[in-house]
């Protein structure tokens, strides 16, 4: 009779920026049982310099803002999945590259000229004169009997050693360079997508809560101000590129887990989204010896923010009209 309507709270922040501030609530909470804490996120630093100063001298650290989320907090019921930023595209290819090739990176052995006569003046021997035998038969016995200067074992050894020739090298895994775990998860709208599909979604059936609060921030949008990072100068590396129909797909999944656990009931929560920087717009001429003039500042582009909001309104109101919709689109017509 006394049962509260709310036992279990799931929050769920889908901002490009960690939830440190939520964390840190749901950790300090007296029932660690009937919270659960959801994230997903950019996440990158560089690596700080041989020692400990950048080329400035200044000791500065780029770090994604917060810099935190990297782990889980299972004792807390709390779920970090930090995603590689598209700046880190590279090398997210070759962690991924070293990971399916068991740790060990290949390297393709050299074809040069130069190099194939050195391994070919190392492993073949003169040839010797073959006047000196009767036939061919006594020829080919004398030759594959191994010299007096030769033992068997130093034959197969180059034999073997000629057979290996042709293939790709590998270097020691001592030599091959690190990367963080979490580029494995791959980068851009379909590592969110992943972590969506295979991290949450199992997560929240399995907590089975009361109701589901989603923290939704649309600066994880492409083109968005919030994900990227800034250099000196004014240009921009974007890390993220969620498109309108990322947010609709993602309000239409959590709502699908709602109508089993809790009745339909999530909130979703306005958290970041900025917009876009416009192109930049030359200055007006100027006629005459009058100083020159300044480039004109323009607002942030919230056009495509707006269409992203839109599209996750229309998933959170009616979760299965877009399903509805492709299905009578691929309907036959009589």
């Amino acid at each position: 009779k006394n049962r509260p309507r709310c036992e279990r709270c799931a929050i769920v922040d889908i901002d490009a920026h960690h939830g440190n501030g939520t964390e840190e609530i749901v950790r300090k909470c007296h029932d660690s049982g009937r919270l659960l804490f959801f994230s997903v996120h950019l996440y990158d630093y560089d690596k700080p310099p041989k020692k400990g100063k950048d080329s400035n001298g200044s000791g500065f650290q780029y770090k994604f803002y917060p810099g935190t989320g990297a782990e889980d907090d299972v004792a807390h019921n709390i779920i970090n999945v930090p995603i590689a930023p598209l700046w880190r595209e590279k090398e997210v290819v070759k962690s991924i590259s070293l990971a399916s090739n068991g740790g060990t990176p290949t390297v393709e052995p050299r074809q040069t000229r130069q190099r194939s006569k050195e391994e070919a003046a190392r492993r073949v021997p003169s040839l010797p004169d073959l006047s000196k035998f009767g036939t061919e038969e006594t020829a080919s016995a004398s030759l594959l009997k191994p010299s007096s200067g030769m033992s068997s074992e130093t034959a197969s050894v180059t034999s073997e050693s000629s057979a290996q020739s042709s293939k790709p090298r590998t270097l020691p895994p001592s030599s091959s360079p690190h990367y963080p775990p979490h580029y494995l998860m791959g980068v851009g709208r379909l590592a969110y997508r992943r972590a969506i599909q295979h991290r949450l979604l199992p997560a929240l059936r399995a907590f089975n809560p009361d109701l589901i609060i989603l923290s939704t921030g649309f600066d994880a949008a492409r083109g968005d101000v919030g994900n990227a990072r800034h250099y000196i100068g004014g240009t921009e590396a974007m890390g993220l590129d969620l498109e309108p129909e990322d947010y609709a797909w993602t309000a239409r999944k959590v709502c699908e887990v709602a109508d089993i656990c809790c009745d339909g009931r999530v909130v979703s929560v306005l958290e970041g989204g900025y917009g876009r920087t416009p192109p930049p717009v030359p200055p007006p001429p100027i006629f005459g010896d009058g100083p020159p003039a300044a480039p004109v500042k323009q607002k942030l582009d919230k056009s495509f923010f707006s269409e992203c909001a839109i599209q996750h309104l229309k998933g959170l109101v009616d979760p299965y009209y877009a399903d509805q919709q492709k299905e009578s689109s691929n309907r036959k017509r009589p």
